[in-house]
């Protein structure tokens, strides 16, 4: 069943989660809840959605590319590129955006290549390596699991923030992030 997304300045968005410890029933309808609700997402639509957005203080998120879903319950990384990459180029970078922060965009820097390890809904452990687009969502999404936004990544490095004006299709930069970001 589709859960309504938290937004911020929720408290549960800026909490560690939780690690799975059991993987049965009740795990599965959760994950199953999660797709639910990243399925159901419009205005805007995302491509990851972690528990903490549907108010569960769980360790896992579910991803949706390439009409694919994903489960990654307990996930870590294992190994990343030294090198740091905005996604794109350096004139047209990739801006993330949040579920849980609607209609704001930025870049972030993020290692270009990930090894991750994670389990699935039944327990099932897996490794997997993940470059540039993929990894950029799985570390996304992971950064949900310790209480990180997109957006600290903004003020930390002095990067642009932008509002998406979805009347007009156009990104319109932030002149001032810190007065936007105040949670």
């Amino acid at each position: 069943m589709s859960k309504p997304i938290i937004s911020v300045p929720h408290a549960v968005l800026r909490a560690k989660s939780n690690p799975f410890t059991d993987f049965g029933p009740e795990t599965q309808a959760q994950v199953k809840d999660l797709v639910d609700s990243l399925r159901s997402a419009k205005e805007p639509e995302g491509v990851g959605l972690s528990f903490p957005q549907i108010g569960l203080s769980s360790r896992g998120f579910v991803t949706y590319l390439d009409r694919k879903v994903r489960v990654y319950l307990n996930p870590q990384i294992l190994d990343e590129d030294d090198k740091k990459t905005l996604g794109g180029t350096l004139d047209r970078p990739t801006l993330e955006g949040c579920l849980s922060i609607p209609w704001l965009y930025g870049p972030v820097w993020r290692p270009k290549k990930i090894k991750i390890l994670a389990y699935n809904e039944y327990g099932v452990e897996f490794t997997k390596t993940l470059s540039s687009f993929p990894a950029r969502l799985f570390y996304h999404e992971l950064d949900h699991l310790e209480g990180i936004l997109f957006t600290d990544y903004t003020l930390r490095s002095h990067l642009p923030l932008y509002f998406l004006d979805h009347v007009e299709d156009k990104f319109i930069e932030v002149e001032d992030p810190s007065l936007v970001i105040k949670w």
